[in-house]
């Protein structure tokens, strides 16, 4: 029972520190996607190359830059948390070789939101390619972010759409 409290706990606190600013950020980052050489599904594949698998990925405009930024689980996600290690891959996508920075979580915001992902994800039966590409063959624009969440006591992957006007929507597909 402890555990449980514990995992609601972490949940809370990973939903708290990701959703600070997203609108505001979002318009900034959708202007920016022309900008990018790479998809975020491209950007996905890659990482899971030689980081592990990856549990969100997002662009982002921060700094005066658009990066690119994958979390991945570097022992897969069969393996939990605890016994994982959780990393970022972010860098510039606006080059021909996407050639991200490497940042191994160490800090409580950046371990607590990534092992929540990283759960959430061990709930679907694909990956988190397989899940963009799905939610990308129903859906008009461009996609410029994954990230697990709940809704309704149910995991979720939140699929943001960038279209060509501006204007961008969330797609939820349930793990």
């Amino acid at each position: 029972m402890r555990s449980a409290y514990v995992l609601t706990f972490l949940f809370l606190l990973g939903l708290a520190t990701s959703t600070r600013g997203v609108e505001s950020s979002d318009t900034e980052t959708v202007s920016r996607l022309g900008l990018s050489k790479h998809s975020l599904v491209a950007g996905i594949k890659q990482a899971a190359k030689t980081h592990g698998a990856p549990i969100s990925a997002k662009f982002e405009f921060e700094d005066g830059k658009l990066w690119l930024s994958v979390y991945t689980a570097k022992a897969g996600t069969v393996v939990d948390a605890e016994h994982n290690t959780l990393i970022e891959l972010k860098g510039e996508p606006n080059t021909a070789t996407w050639a991200p920075d490497l940042e191994v979580f160490e800090d409580k915001k950046h371990l607590t939101r990534s092992a929540m992902q990283l759960t959430l994800l061990q709930q679907s039966k694909l990956d988190l390619a397989a899940l963009v590409e799905k939610a990308a063959g129903t859906e008009k624009g461009v996609p410029y972010s994954a990230i697990p969440a709940v809704k309704n006591g149910r995991a979720i992957l939140v699929v943001k759409f960038a279209a060509v006007d501006g204007a961008s929507h969330a797609v939820e597909i349930a793990l």
